[in-house]
């Protein structure tokens, strides 16, 4: 389960705009560049841990404040699905 979990922040770790828009695409939610690139900046180089519930919930709250209330539940849907 460790190998999966590193796989994963890695992952979010790292992300780029582009990759999130077709991960969001794939999973119904509908994101701009601009908030795609303002969220890759927010996850980016963090060593956030998505498993970790107190650092989740401020990552989404980060995210609502960029993307609003309804991608925010969105994104806490497809993280949810990956823990």
């Amino acid at each position: 389960m460790k190998f999966y979990e590193m796989m994963v922040n890695q992952k979010i770790n790292s992300i780029k705009r582009d990759e999130l828009m077709k991960i969001g695409r794939q999973y119904g939610v509908v994101l701009s560049e601009e908030h795609a690139g303002k969220i890759a900046v927010l996850l980016n180089g963090k060593n956030l841990n998505i498993f970790d519930e107190v650092q989740r919930r401020k990552v989404l709250q980060d995210i609502e404040s960029i993307t609003g209330k309804k991608t925010a539940l969105q994104i806490e849907s497809l993280f949810n699905q990956l823990t």
